[in-house]
């Protein structure tokens, strides 16, 4: 690989787009095992049990990582791309499997693919999320990222390599997205959660708090400077602020463990008749792209009102796909194109 001091534009708008479509890769899939859960449907994410709670939260952080990847994308002269993920690994998956000697031996054997909540889709989700200790990356020495971190740690070079060459300056720096300032603690010391990319400290701020939430985290618990503020037991919060002191990793860690007492969960019925609820989910899962696509490319600092519904309304899609008796799936959106 090449060293990313020594990237060109082109580089930097490829990686920049890769971690896009890394982070965008987790919300089908970590979405179709929260709506496996029965019940969920008439709730609204605060009156979520626990267990529905904590992979909600990650949902949450996973749409502020994709909204920070776009900030910067956007930053550094580039529009961001949304495609539908795949998660067949014959056409190239975004996903970074881990290495032997880090995998742990109670998430071998996980299968990639989207999955009801139970103890094999939550070793998947562990691998997605698996600390790695930061190490010397020798980059004439590897042919591909052995991690997240290591993903996040290029970009980091090469975000202030390419800083003056790329940055859009001021005037054109229109669209950057500040949809979950009210999911931090901003005050004066601590930079938050919602990131507008004005700067190169702004930007690897951003990246700062991709990595330590969860993809590539080296700690148990998530610094403070990232975490939501803690809940009060008098006031109603959003259910995203769910145990924000946990990484990504240490929430599944803890429903892996125990994994004996997950909720019931929607099961597949053999010969269910499944089409229409599953063309309903493709067709709102292409307007909700298309809306992200839209949004995160054009000026302003809030995501569009349609965007939220839209959203709800894949949620409830991919529960009426549990409800009809199938599995929600993805790889027949691959090949439609989002613009």
């Amino acid at each position: 690989m090449k060293h990313p001091s020594t990237w060109t534009r082109t580089d930097l708008h490829h990686h920049l787009q890769h971690a896009l479509e890394l982070e965008l890769w987790t919300v089908p899939i970590y979405l179709t095992a929260l709506y496996s859960i029965k019940g969920l449907k008439k709730l609204k994410p605060h009156n979520y049990p626990d267990t529905a709670k904590l992979i909600y939260s990650v949902v949450v952080q996973e749409m502020l990582h994709i909204e920070l990847v776009c900030n910067i994308a956007n930053a550094m002269g580039w529009a961001p791309q949304f495609q539908p993920p795949t998660y067949n690994e014959l056409k190239s998956i975004p996903f970074i499997h881990p290495s032997k000697e880090y995998l742990p031996p109670m998430l071998q054997g996980y299968a990639i693919g989207p999955q009801p909540l139970n103890e094999k889709s939550l070793r998947l989700f562990c691998t997605i999320e698996l600390p790695h200790p930061k190490r010397e990356i020798v980059y004439g020495d590897e042919r591909s990222y052995n991690s997240i971190a290591d993903l996040y740690e290029a970009l980091k070079i090469g975000i202030v390599t390419l800083w003056d060459d790329c940055y859009v300056g001021h005037e054109k720096n229109t669209k950057q997205k500040n949809s979950f300032r009210e999911y931090h603690n901003m005050d004066g010391r601590h930079h938050g959660f919602s990131q507008p990319v004005t700067s190169v400290e702004t930007a690897l701020k951003a990246i700062d708090a991709i990595v330590e939430q969860g993809e590539g985290a080296d700690s148990h618990r998530v610094p403070a400077d990232y975490q939501p503020p803690e809940l009060t037991i008098d006031e109603a919060h959003d259910a995203g602020w769910f145990k924000g002191h946990l990484s990504h990793y240490q929430k599944f860690r803890i429903l892996l463990h125990h994994h004996h007492l997950l909720p019931p969960v929607y099961e597949e019925q053999p010969g269910a008749s499944h089409e229409p609820a599953q063309k309903d989910m493709e067709d709102a899962f292409s307007r909700l792209l298309h809306e992200m696509a839209s949004t995160f490319n054009t000026s302003g600092d809030e995501m569009s009102v349609t965007f939220w519904s839209k959203m709800y309304a894949f949620a409830n899609a991919i529960i009426n796909v549990w409800e009809s008796g199938t599995c929600p799936q993805f790889d027949s959106l691959v090949d439609i194109d989002i613009t």
